[in-house]
């Protein structure tokens, strides 16, 4: 009974060692080279296609379903295809989204809120080209903060418009409500944030 067991446990440590170097030998270092272009682009190109299955997903499943449910699909798809690109680099997003959310949380609709939102993500973004920066042009997060920064500053700008008196405000945003967008709402994926029909 005894050598049944090794010899079982001896098989799985093959088909493990065999499944290891399957894998190794299907990474994205090597298909890249293989193709002539950088691992960074590969995984670039690799999340855009993967965005159109999970728009048919969300799409055909999610569309008309409760509004934390959408939220909760596109941050966690959003994360997941921003980890694989930049992988532990994903902290300067979410660091910028969650300061950002206590700004709007602590500072309210002021012009205060919106021109530190607007001084501390630019700084961040500058701060970020100049720390990064190297005499090629590189696939970094920087790439994508540039988007977020825009539209953190946008939700400042529509958070604080919302407060105005609705006769005189010209904004129709979703975000321009009375009440501040969740946490979960503001984490997702800054191209996702207006499709939700809630």
């Amino acid at each position: 009974m005894a050598s049944s067991a090794e010899g079982d446990e001896g098989t799985v440590v093959a088909l493990a060692g065999v499944l290891q170097s399957g894998f190794q030998e299907l990474s994205l270092n090597k298909l890249a080279t293989s193709l002539g272009a950088s691992e960074q682009a590969l995984r670039l190109i690799i999340s855009i296609f993967l965005g159109y299955p999970f728009a048919l997903f969300y799409r055909h499943y999610l569309f008309y379903k409760e509004s934390y449910l959408i939220h909760l699909y596109h941050t966690f798809t959003g994360l997941s295809i921003a980890y694989f690109n930049f992988g532990n680099q994903l902290y300067h997003s979410l660091l910028c989204i969650v300061l950002q959310f206590l700004i709007l949380r602590l500072m309210g609709r002021t012009i205060t809120a919106v021109l530190t939102t607007f001084c501390f993500q630019m700084a961040y973004l500058l701060a970020g080209y100049y720390y990064t920066a190297t005499g090629n042009y590189d696939i970094k997060w920087t790439m994508p903060h540039c988007v977020l920064t825009l539209k953190l500053i946008g939700l400042a700008v529509d958070y604080f418009d919302g407060g105005k008196d609705q006769h005189h405000s010209c904004s129709q945003a979703p975000e321009s409500g009375p009440f501040l967008p969740s946490g979960l709402h503001t984490a997702q994926p800054p191209h996702h944030r207006r499709l939700s029909p809630h």
